[in-house]
């Protein structure tokens, strides 16, 4: 009696932690019905995509290309809510295309996962308060997607996190593509990558997905050196409640355009200034 009360409890158990509650990242008024969030309005990527500043934050952080072009710049991700991706057929606006995307630059030429990791191309990032599921649905312009997930405990900033190499069902993380996807698909349970076992703190192994409240910072990068990587779409799931993730305000904000500028090392800088510099959370090239 005493072993099946045993049993009975820890099935009990096993069904709270299955049960737990979870919250979209996003608000509820911009997701759809199975939670996910979609790219198809430039309203929704202006609320929730931008450059990070000291004065703004976004719940998906734009992140260049980890190169630079001859003129000193890197190259830059962009929003279009207009772009239709290509569909499995391999044809713009085919079978299972979407409408509207964030869009990471290519890898640079010389890039190599393992010899040349400094040459990814664009990526977004997010903060999260701690997961519990997150999936993206993306495309390109060559059969085969690649692209990289880098995760760091806590929310850090982009040069902390550090490559996962997860597991090859999953595939797409180190140098792989992505199983099952041709031209256009959903990446799904990303959150169960584990076994970060490259990068500067090679030592920790983790989940992407965590215990309530164990933050998790994650980073989306394209490996294609031939295409860019477009990411139509994103589920988020959490433990703790984030309702109205899009934009922070960080002290007094401001938008108009005296807003004030800054360069990439987070310094103010003004008008003068040539190279890629920040206002209002968005990047641009100042000449």
């Amino acid at each position: 009696m005493k072993k099946f009360l045993l049993t009975i409890a820890a099935a009990a158990m096993a069904a709270g932690l299955n049960a737990q509650q979870t919250y979209n990242f996003f608000d509820a008024a911009d997701v759809d019905s199975d939670g996910w969030l979609w790219f198809d309005t430039q309203a929704k990527l202006d609320k929730y995509c931008g450059y990070a500043s000291k004065t703004k934050s976004f719940a998906i952080q734009l992140q260049d290309a980890d190169y630079e072009l001859e003129d000193f710049s890197q190259p830059q991700c962009t929003t279009d809510a207009g772009y239709t991706g290509l569909g499995t057929d391999g044809t713009k606006g085919g079978a299972n295309s979407r409408t509207g995307a964030i869009i990471l630059p290519p890898a640079g030429p010389g890039f190599s996962a393992l010899t040349a990791p400094g040459g990814r191309g664009g990526a977004i990032m997010l903060h999260l308060p701690d997961c519990a599921k997150l999936d993206v649905c993306v495309s390109a312009e060559q059969e085969a997607i690649n692209l990289c997930v880098h995760v760091a405990s806590g929310n850090v900033r982009v040069t902390e996190v550090q490559m996962i190499k997860g597991g090859e069902k999953i595939g797409g993380v180190f140098g792989d593509d992505l199983e099952n996807v041709t031209y256009t698909g959903n990446w799904n349970d990303i959150e169960q990558l584990e076994d970060s076992e490259y990068g500067p703190n090679w030592d920790q192994y983790f989940k992407i997905q965590s215990n309530p409240g164990e933050k998790r910072t994650v980073l989306i990068g394209n490996y294609m050196k031939n295409s860019p990587l477009y990411i139509h779409g994103i589920r988020v799931l959490t433990y703790s409640d984030n309702s109205g993730a899009g934009v922070e305000e960080i002290g007094n904000a401001t938008t108009d355009d005296n807003a004030p500028l800054y360069n990439v090392f987070g310094v103010k800088v003004d008008s003068s200034y040539k190279g890629i510099v920040i206002k209002n959370g968005k990047k641009f090239v100042n000449r």
